[in-house]
């Protein structure tokens, strides 16, 4: 056969065969956050603004150029609302907001001077929380949710940097360092009235614990910025002569005389210098990676899960959405995350929100609901509020409960649910879209510890405890696969006594 003759045979023989269909490409997964601009305070196409904190409400705090100045903003509900200066004075910002809607900052006398600790009430009144003395400058960085605000001011002589102070609601302050000068000004403080400052340190009670270094990293360079109610601390530590990582340190690596511990979030696109900025209950961590140097990279904004890796949070948003996300300054427990980034040339607030998200509180239908959460009152499986489906298999509103107990940090640890009855088989359930959803549950009695807390979420072992005098809750962050189209909680073998008290999912 002629090679040409050959080759129409094979032609023949192709076009005999049938047609092998071409592999559809994989459907990108949809974003995991949807991102709203915050907007400015002034006219001006360079204006600027940033998000500094944010609460369970949605209720986001920060600063923002305006005709006159750098002011602290308040935003909620679309609207961004201008909370002024102090009388006389020049500038301020917002750093902190709890749930009740008071906020600490930071704000001049006069304009161009020291800046001065200060609270906002949740109507938006001022207070100057620095004391008489005019040069004594200083910082209100965060607020628990009694109000207490936790900062700092130079030492009574006013010499030196600003050292760690709370201030407490009688107006009198506490010095947190031992000595006073041996702690910088406080960066945060969570349920339990317990204090980060820096260098890397936890306030528990007038107690301090240095936070341990990374690896064989270990020259008190560590730096601590946020704490949930859990005592996780997120920050950064060296883990070379000139580069650091964003950590998060367990609540039980918070030892005095521990050398080493904490988990390295590391970085994003080899920068040099990351920092974890704000942690939930959960346990996600956000932060910002900044090459500290100019010309160079951007910083870049980015967010972490316990048992996940470290992600730019610029590939998380709706692809040509035109941001660079540069700062993630705070998270709250429904996944919220606020901060600062480049849009159209100008430097504006963002609030990124999972494109799902549930916080369910287990209560009687008569309580009043925590901020920022929807009630289950033990109702069967249906429709809820805010457009969610949930409930139980089994009727289960007589197990509900409202402690009203000295001993609950917050409305969330102070109501539940017995989740064995009417029937051990009894189970809750949520609906959610098929996919990868982390899932916070806290299980426990602020009043009891007659119990075993065993429950399962998808079936994977999540809470496995026995309470005691010393500890009544307790709590666990997982990551999950739905695909059925619910997820499901269910009481675990060999629970007795079983009790809910809330849940936090947020879609991966």
């Amino acid at each position: 056969m002629h090679r040409k003759t050959r080759v129409a045979a094979v032609l023949l023989i192709a076009a005999a065969l049938p047609a092998v269909p071409t592999p559809a490409a994989a459907a990108a997964p949809p974003p995991r956050y949807t991102i709203t601009d915050l907007g400015v305070l002034s006219a001006d196409p360079q204006a600027q603004s940033t998000a500094l904190a944010i609460n369970n409400a949605g209720v986001v705090v920060g600063n923002t150029t305006t005709p006159s100045g750098q002011h602290a903003f308040r935003w909620a509900g679309g609207v961004m609302t201008d909370l002024g200066t102090l009388p006389g004075g020049g500038t301020s910002t917002a750093n902190a907001v709890n749930d009740a809607g008071q906020i600490a900052g930071t704000a001049d006398r006069s304009s161009g001077g020291y800046g001065y600790p200060v609270k906002w009430s949740s109507t938006g009144a001022i207070t100057d929380l620095g004391g008489p003395v005019v040069n004594r400058l200083g910082v209100g960085n965060g607020i628990d949710q009694r109000g207490r605000v936790v900062g700092g001011q130079r030492p009574a002589d006013s010499q030196g940097a600003p050292i760690a102070m709370l201030y407490q609601l009688d107006g009198s302050t506490t010095y947190l360092g031992t000595p006073p000068e041996s702690l910088e000004a406080a960066t945060a403080v969570n349920l339990q009235g317990h204090i980060t400052a820096n260098p890397g340190t936890v306030w528990r009670d007038g107690r301090l614990s240095p936070l341990p270094g990374l690896r064989y990293f270990n020259e008190d360079r560590t730096t601590a910025y946020a704490i949930n109610q859990r005592d996780e601390v997120a920050g950064s530590a060296p883990v070379g002569d000139a580069e650091t990582h964003a950590v998060m340190w367990p609540s039980a690596t918070i030892q005095d005389g521990q050398p080493f511990g904490g988990i390295d979030i590391g970085t994003v696109d080899g920068i040099a210098y990351s920092t974890g900025r704000g942690i939930n209950a959960s346990g996600q961590v956000v932060g910002t990676a900044d090459p500290m140097c100019h010309p160079c990279a951007a910083p870049k904004a980015w967010v972490w899960h316990p048992g996940g890796t470290i992600t730019a949070l610029d590939t998380l948003i709706p692809a040509g959405s035109g941001w660079q996300l540069q700062q993630a300054n705070g998270i709250n427990d429904r996944g919220q995350i606020v901060g600062r980034g480049l849009r159209n040339g100008a430097y504006h607030a963002f609030l990124l929100t999972p494109r799902f998200t549930a916080t369910v509180n287990f209560q009687p239908a008569a309580a009043s609901v925590p901020v920022g959460y929807t009630a289950d009152s033990g109702l069967v499986y249906g429709s809820r509020a805010g457009g969610l489906m949930y409930g139980w298999a089994t009727d289960n509103t007589a197990a509900t409960r409202d402690r009203n107990s000295a001993g609950a940090l917050d409305q969330r640890y102070d109501t539940l649910i017995h989740a064995q009855r009417p029937t051990t088989a009894n189970r809750w359930e949520l609906a959610v879209p098929n996919g990868d959803y982390l899932v916070h549950l806290a299980a426990g009695d602020p009043d009891h510890t007659d119990s075993v807390y065993r429950f399962t979420v998808e079936g994977v072992a999540a809470i496995n405890g026995t309470p005691s005098a010393t500890q009544h809750f307790f709590e666990r962050t997982l990551a999950v696969t739905v695909t059925d189209g619910r997820l499901t909680v269910a009481n675990g073998p060999g629970a007795s006594n079983n009790k809910l008290a809330y849940v936090d999912v947020a879609v991966l």
